[in-house]
């Protein structure tokens, strides 16, 4: 979580991941499936991490989301489960999604909520400033490192001064992490690799 009302310096990390990729999703510019499979587990996923916290976000903006005040952007929204939860729960506020791929629903969703497929690494279509809260989730293992510095700016760029920004990464090497939590990880992996 990343209140932007401090500054940022330029983040930088260890990891470089190489991934096999079939000529159609080199095509597709995406390295995840797109199938039904696909979408139960973003729904899976969404909902376990929901039960374990007991809450969508981490960011203290439930009194804005309840106020009208709030626009959302979720970034790389894969079927689009958090902002549909988020839409539904919160209708005065404005929520927006972001995917390469178009797994998100198309006409059956709340009226305030908005998708459009874009690919986040041609640059985030929206105005500087725009949004109060901007979410991420999943994508550690989708980008290469100078990949990451440019997303983060770009997630920077279209947040307000004041506004949060949450990149939500499930995937852990669990170092340093206790008994439970290297128990929970290792049942989460192994129930994604069975849908």
């Amino acid at each position: 979580m990343i209140n932007m009302g401090t500054k940022i310096s330029k983040i930088t990390t260890k990891l470089n991941f190489y991934h096999l990729k079939s000529k159609e999703h080199e095509k597709l510019k995406s390295y995840l499936p797109d199938d039904a499979n696909e979408i139960d587990r973003y729904h899976m996923h969404h909902f376990l991490k929901k039960y374990i916290f007991q809450n969508n976000f981490s960011s203290p903006i439930e009194e804005k989301l309840m106020r009208n005040e709030c626009k959302v952007l979720d970034v790389a929204c894969g079927a689009g489960t958090w902002l549909l939860d988020l839409s539904i729960n919160y209708p005065k506020s404005k929520f927006f999604g972001l995917d390469i791929k178009p797994l998100f629903p198309k006409e059956i969703k709340p009226d305030n909520l908005e998708f459009i497929q874009a690919d986040m690494l041609n640059g985030l279509p929206y105005p500087d400033n725009e949004f109060d809260f901007v979410h991420q989730e999943t994508m550690l293992l989708m980008l290469t490192p100078d990949q990451w510095n440019y997303a983060i700016s770009e997630i920077v760029r279209v947040t307000k001064p004041g506004g949060w920004i949450e990149l939500v990464e499930p995937y852990s090497f669990a170092t340093g992490a206790g008994p439970l939590f290297v128990e929970f990880v290792s049942h989460q992996r192994h129930s994604y690799q069975k849908v």
